[in-house]
C-alpha cells in the first residue's frame, strides 16, 4: 500500500488494480464519469490518476478538450501513460501539485476521486488554495470521498476546506455506493469573490 511518505505502489497492487481495470471501468468509473458535466473541450485536470482506469473514460469524453494526469508515484503514471497510449489528448505530471508547473487559470475544472483523504491532514489546505488558483472562475472540482472511520474522511471537514478555499458547494450528496460504502460526492465551483470575503 502506498502512502504520501512512500508513494510507489507493490508489484501486487500494480498488478491487481491492472487485473481489475476493466471491471472497475464498466461497475465502478463509467456511470459517476458519465454523470459529471464536462464539456468535450474542457481542460480537466485529474489530481491521483494512479494507473489511469477513471483517466482512459475521462479523455474519451473530452475528445476536443485536454486531460492532465496528476499522481506522486513514477510508477503508477508509467502504467498510466501505458494504458493511455491511444490518447493523445492526456499529459502526465509527477510530483506534488503545488510544485509542478502548471498555469494559472487553465483548467476547466477538476477530478478528485478516492484520493484527497490521502493526502497528509497538514497539506489538505493548501492543495486546495492551489487548485483554486489553477481554475479558470467559475471553474468546478469534481470529489468523490469515502466517509467512513478507517478509510476517509469527515463530510464536514471536507467542506470546510472547500468552503475556505473560496469553493461554493453546486452539489452535495451523501449515500451508501456498493461496493464503496458510505461515499460523499460533490461538485464546487471557484468563486473569487468568495475568498475575497473570507480573507
Amino acid at each position: 500500500m502506498n502512502s504520501p511518505n512512500n508513494p510507489e505502489p507493490s508489484n501486487l497492487a500494480i498488478y491487481m488494480q491492472q487485473a481489475l481495470r476493466p471491471i472497475s471501468n464498466k461497475y465502478l468509473y463509467s456511470s459517476y464519469v458519465n454523470s459529471l458535466p464536462l464539456r468535450s473541450y474542457y481542460k480537466l485536470l485529474e489530481f491521483g490518476s494512479g494507473i489511469g482506469a477513471m483517466a482512459e473514460l475521462l479523455a474519451r469524453r473530452l475528445n476536443e478538450g485536454q486531460l492532465t494526469c496528476v499522481d506522486i508515484s513514477n510508477r503508477y503514471l508509467t502504467k498510466a501513460k501505458k494504458n493511455l497510449k491511444d490518447y493523445p489528448n492526456t499529459t502526465f505530471f509527477k510530483g506534488k501539485l503545488v510544485n509542478l508547473d502548471l498555469q494559472h487559470g487553465e483548467f476547466d475544472a477538476i477530478n478528485i476521486h478516492y484520493v484527497l483523504h490521502d493526502v497528509l491532514k497538514e497539506n489538505r489546505e493548501s492543495l486546495l488554495a492551489e487548485m483554486f488558483e489553477l481554475l479558470q472562475p467559475g471553474g468546478k472540482v469534481f470529489l468523490r470521498e469515502p466517509l467512513n472511520d478507517r478509510h476517509g474522511m469527515p463530510s464536514e471537514e471536507i467542506e470546510e476546506l472547500f468552503a475556505n478555499a473560496g469553493f461554493y458547494p453546486l452539489c452535495v450528496e451523501k449515500k451508501k455506493v456498493r461496493f464503496f460504502g458510505e461515499v460523499y460526492t460533490a461538485c464546487f465551483t471557484k468563486i473569487p469573490e468568495m475568498r475575497y470575503f473570507l480573507s
